[in-house]
């Protein structure tokens, strides 16, 4: 990326995958996969799958004759599903809300959903939905960043077009509390979806990007990515100094940050 230019060219699907799945979203995916237990020739849905990562994730897991399903309400999203994904895993594509799963009663052993029940309009729909689609014994795992500390990068992002005077691009835009929940409230919505054995734990982990040009280029793989390319001078060179200073170090090196994230699981007896 040129240091006086913030331009991309792709999609919000392809910055994310990437830019943001990486660094970000990788190493949170086989946390949640070691965290839910899946195992050798399982069937797992991906709810809210996104570009993948937790699907190939899981991929690795269940091997051989194990069925991956990815779910997500962007055709964008899923269409790079596929990408690197084992030819010897099977894999399904359904497009879909997390809200009404195009898949019948008692067909999958796991259902995992990483980062989406936060943005889920109705969360004890959803929740539901996952219990209804699972065999008796199977197990669900949920993955919702907390908001202490800051979600970042996400945050940054939005504060520095917010600082700017940049409109709120869609309702919530500047509300950091939209992209997390806590762990109770989690709970509470798996037990009430009549899981059982749910358990629930804040793990953390350090980001550390490649480049400061990684990390702000990022910005293109999250809702945001739409405003940072229709932005005009010199508004696009003062967001792009901006955003810069808040993702380097002292020495000019990109900063690290620590995300913090609620695991929960349950079983469906």
């Amino acid at each position: 990326m040129d240091r006086d230019e913030l331009s991309f060219g792709g999609s919000v699907a392809d910055g994310y995958r990437e830019y943001l799945e990486p660094v970000i979203f990788r190493p949170w995916a086989e946390r949640l996969v070691d965290f839910v237990g899946v195992e050798e020739g399982d069937t797992v849905l991906d709810v809210a799958a996104g570009t993948g990562v937790v699907s190939r994730a899981a991929a690795a897991r269940v091997r051989a004759g194990g069925t991956v399903i990815a779910s997500d309400v962007s055709d964008a999203m899923l269409g790079h599903v596929p990408a690197g994904f084992p030819s010897d895993v099977t894999l399904r594509v359904v497009p879909c809300s997390a809200l009404a799963l195009d898949l019948p009663d008692a067909a999958v052993d796991v259902v995992l959903c990483q980062q989406g029940l936060q943005f889920v309009p109705e969360r004890t729909g959803a929740v539901s939905e996952m219990r209804r689609v699972l065999r008796p014994g199977g197990r669900a795992g949920i993955a919702v960043w907390l908001s202490s500390p800051r979600v970042e990068p996400f945050i940054v992002y939005g504060e520095a077009l917010q600082a700017h005077d940049v409109p709120e691009p869609f309702p919530g835009a500047y509300d950091s509390s939209n992209l997390s929940m806590g762990g109770d409230e989690v709970e509470r919505l798996l037990c009430a979806a009549g899981f059982e054995d749910v358990k629930v734990r804040v793990e953390r982990l350090r980001v550390q990007w490649p480049s400061v040009d990684h990390a702000v280029v990022g910005a293109f793989g999250t809702p945001y990515g739409p405003v940072f390319e229709a932005l005009e001078e010199p508004t696009r060179r003062s967001v792009l100094a901006d955003l810069r200073r808040r993702m380097s170090g002292a020495g000019g090196e990109a900063t690290g940050h620590v995300m913090t994230s609620v695991l929960a699981r349950g079983r469906r007896a």
